[in-house]
């Protein structure tokens, strides 16, 4: 009786130690934040996109690769880049078909987010516990990823979409608007804060990318519309150079970055 009181006070004890540690996480961890590069191709302009993802994930921001593909073409080339951005960023490549296109853009935002969270949480437990989640007893481990599951619907997103408007996009390119505007409203039934910026690219004339819209909630429709296919090469490298121009410019989402940390914290008790 004894020791199973102690048990409990000692879980009670780890719980608000753990959301006190949540609480003290850095800034920068407080809002999530993912590139999502939408292509059908290898790219040919500017620097390698791979080593410019991994300078996003060095700054705590992930970055995703969705292949569109008409019948599986898409090339090895093609391929192993997408898979090799998506590595380096710490995120997930997904090569489907124009007809999944919406799904999948929703599913690999939110299981990126996810998987954001568990490794935030992991990282606390460890100096909290010395453990990760998979160490945990079964009844404290599923208190865990319930917190996690609350967190991922609360904690505020900054997304920004780089869309290739390369030539062979041109037949892609309703399926392309109409996945994102889904996103996007799908995005706005969270209970946390979600802004989305949309890139182009290439971009006009010369330029390599073009900013279709900056961080906002939603998409505007109209401007979305107006992203024409464009002639010229594939800048993927540049495009997601200037997706970490807009989280640098970016101070969105900070003055909530107490609330689902809060939340985190009352879910243990503390």
């Amino acid at each position: 009786m004894q020791r199973d009181r102690m048990k409990g006070a000692q879980t009670v004890h780890t719980g608000y130690q753990f959301g006190r540690e949540v609480r003290e996480l850095p800034e920068k961890q407080a809002v999530i934040r993912q590139v999502l590069v939408v292509t059908d191709g290898c790219s040919n302009v500017g620097e390698d996109p791979a080593v410019c993802a991994a300078r996003a994930r060095r700054r705590n921001i992930t970055v995703n690769v969705i292949g569109v593909v008409d019948q599986g073409e898409m090339g090895l080339q093609g391929r192993a880049e997408a898979y090799s951005i998506a590595d380096a960023g710490g995120g997930m490549c997904r090569i489907v078909e124009p007809a999944v296109l919406a799904q999948t853009v929703q599913m690999v935002t939110q299981q990126t987010m996810q998987l954001t969270l568990q490794q935030v949480v992991n990282r606390e437990l460890l100096q909290v516990m010395g453990k990760t989640v998979e160490d945990l007893p079964p009844g404290e481990r599923v208190r865990i990823l319930q917190v996690v599951d609350k967190l991922q619907d609360e904690v505020g997103l900054e997304l920004v979409v780089a869309i290739d408007t390369s030539a062979s996009m041109r037949e892609k390119m309703a399926a392309v608007r109409a996945a994102i505007h889904d996103l996007a409203l799908s995005l706005q039934v969270r209970q946390g804060p979600a802004l989305v910026a949309v890139l182009a690219f290439p971009g006009e004339g010369e330029a390599a990318v073009r900013l279709v819209q900056p961080f906002q909630v939603g998409v505007n429709v109209t401007a979305l519309e107006q992203v024409f296919v464009a002639r010229g090469g594939t800048p993927t490298g540049p495009a997601i150079l200037e997706a970490l121009a807009l989280f640098e410019q970016s101070d969105v989402g900070r003055s909530d970055e107490g609330r689902w940390i809060q939340r985190a914290e009352e879910s243990f008790g503390g």
